[in-house]
């Protein structure tokens, strides 16, 4: 954790200082570069299926892996629009409104990632919750297995197919959008997530991303909301 323990953004601690934040549920801090499968967080039901460890506990949860890996994991701490998700052996993910925001604890990890428009103010509302289409940027900073430290920037633009299609959920089916990232990034590559919201209010019910070139497939969707 030392190598990126000097990074701010804006006076908001970087992803690495998760450990100091969280305060519940089995937190016994983070370690960078475990290479070890992810596990979900809920003990004793590692062999059912998640629909069944959503339903055995009251706790808002999310289905997610990275790389393929990972399972049922637990809401741990929440502030604002930023919530903080922790598998069993305490590597962490943050979303903000639902969206990637960082992670500390796995192979490689997301440090920070803001949205921000054409003219390089940070975003007042994510492009989930606006127009059907709709264009900005993104900055990234992460780190890979070998521990050095990327940032990347890209051009980001959010297509939405106007008519919702059922989803099925680990604990419920939704009418959801489908809605098509796409990130032209500034060294040319292009990556692409797909993301599914509600029709009604944007709200994000699953996600699937590549964080960055190259890097690990992130997938979740919601099991119990927050």
């Amino acid at each position: 954790m030392t190598a990126a323990r000097h990074y701010r953004l804006e006076g908001r601690p970087r992803a690495v200082f998760f450990c100091l934040a969280m305060t519940s549920l089995l937190l016994s801090g983070c370690s960078l570069g475990g290479s070890r499968p992810l596990d979900g967080i809920v003990p004793g039901l590692a062999g059912d299926d998640v629909s069944d460890q959503a339903a055995a506990t009251s706790y808002a949860s999310l289905d997610f892996h990275v790389a393929g890996h990972g399972g049922l994991v637990i809401l741990a701490s929440q502030a604002g629009e930023m919530t903080y998700w922790q598998f069993r052996d305490s590597a962490t993910v943050a979303l903000e409104d639902g969206y990637l925001h960082s992670s500390a604890g796995l192979e490689q990890n997301v440090i920070d990632t803001q949205l921000r428009d054409g003219e390089g103010n940070v975003l007042d509302t994510p492009p989930w919750r606006s127009s059907s289409s709709t264009a900005y940027r993104l900055e990234r900073e992460w780190q890979t297995a070998d521990g050095n430290l990327h940032h990347g920037q890209a051009t980001a633009l959010l297509d939405c197919e106007a008519a919702p299609s059922r989803v099925e959920l680990p604990l419920t089916s939704r009418e959801l959008q489908v809605c098509h990232e796409t990130l032209n990034w500034k060294d040319g590559n292009v990556t692409h997530g797909t993301l599914w919201r509600a029709p009604e209010d944007g709200r994000l019910w699953a996600v699937e991303t590549q964080p960055w070139p190259g890097g690990p497939i992130f997938d979740w969707q919601v099991a119990r909301p927050w």
